[in-house]
């Protein structure tokens, strides 16, 4: 029986860059498609960020957050209310932020400096929005390696978020603390119970179909562990999952049910107080993304190799601003390809609705360089 939850929320909007002509190379410096990026980040807010939020403080929700600097960027010029939204939260004492890489970036796994110029460029933004400096770190889209711990552990954080798999020894479940070979505390997301929420809730062909917040609050009051970690995209609630499925509702019933089931709603930092189960290990690199957990979903074809190399052999030529967004993850998660299910999330999320266009788009960009 387990009578504690913890629920993360990542909250991120890329800068996306905008479909990049060849005949404009080296004709044309403007790169951004802020037209779009306003349009998608007011539509979010309006119906997920704001609305999510307010339930979250009406209802004494805790939940801990990571709100990207690229994110935060765009709500100061598109949309400010949203800032004030979750200024209110976190001054509530309901909310927790973490620390991520400002740009949302994958440079943890191939540049060391860049990796600590980015987590200490977003540090000094929660300090400088939010008057807040975190104490735990997550970091994009959930990426692990030993490395990465190695340089989060140095900087000097509690605990680390990624996702569980069996990849790793000694964790056979995502239901408790651990801490890797650099003394590191690690959370591991439940995916079952997450995507539960995220993924299938209102798909009515799942067996499980309607999830109602009574049915949620007793599964988690029978799972076995110390804690469950229920990580997922803030989008989730409003955009991914309409309000019309009656995900709203859901949430706002969620904390009645909690309390009846007599389940303590925490905070990342609260899992500090729990023993840690075991140490744990692997050579491998984790994610949340698809089906694999893996790098595939943005080193996963030559495409995105040859992008992401072209990239870095210009870093030294690109303005650093640019060179920041240029490195936001998203731009080579479009250029995934392939078929099933997970290609059907990354072309969900793609605004060229295609991963050659968004090949082409973005080292048109760089051949400006």
């Amino acid at each position: 029986m387990t009578d504690n939850v913890i629920m993360y929320f990542e909250v991120h909007q890329p800068r996306r860059l905008r479909p990049y002509r060849r005949y404009e190379i080296g004709n044309n410096n403007s790169f951004f498609w802020d037209s779009e990026n306003e349009r998608i980040f007011k539509r979010i807010s309006e119906k997920s960020y704001i609305p999510a939020t307010r339930i979250l403080m009406e209802n004494n929700i805790n939940a801990t957050f990571s709100l990207s600097g690229t994110f935060i960027e765009q709500a100061e010029v598109f949309y400010p209310e949203v800032l004030d939204v979750f200024k209110e939260y976190f001054k509530s004492g309901l909310g927790e932020l973490l620390d991520e890489t400002y740009y949302h970036s994958l440079a943890g796994i191939y540049d060391e400096n860049e990796f600590k110029k980015q987590i200490s460029m977003h540090a000094e933004k929660m300090k400088n929005v939010f008057g807040i400096k975190p104490k735990n770190f997550r970091n994009t889209e959930l990426i692990y390696n030993t490395n990465i711990s190695r340089i989060v552990k140095n900087i000097g954080y509690n605990l680390i978020l990624t996702e569980f798999t069996d990849r790793f020894n000694n964790a056979n479940s995502p239901n408790f603390v651990y801490k890797d070979i650099n003394g590191l505390g690690m959370l591991l997301r439940n995916y079952n119970l997450s995507d539960d929420i995220s993924f299938r809730f209102s798909n009515r062909s799942w067996p499980e179909f309607p999830l109602t917040a009574e049915k949620y609050a007793s599964w988690i009051k029978h799972s076995e562990g110390d804690v469950i970690n229920i990580f997922m995209d803030y989008e989730t609630f409003g955009e991914h999952q309409d309000s019309s499925t009656g995900i709203f509702e859901f949430l706002k019933s969620l904390k009645t049910e909690m309390i009846k089931n007599n389940i303590n709603d925490l905070r990342v930092n609260d899992a500090l107080k729990f023993s840690v189960k075991s140490v744990i290990n692997t050579d491998s690199t984790i994610s949340w993304a698809d089906t694999g957990r893996d790098l595939s979903p943005w080193t996963g074809n030559s495409m995105q190799v040859e992008a992401l190399n072209i990239l870095l052999s210009k870093g030294d030529k690109i303005d650093e601003k640019l060179f920041g967004y240029l490195q936001t993850s998203d731009n080579f998660y479009y250029m995934a390809a392939g078929t099933g299910p997970d290609q059907e999330v990354h072309e969900y999320f793609n605004p060229y609705k295609s991963p050659y266009n968004a090949f082409f788009y973005f080292t048109n960009i760089l051949e400006n360089f």
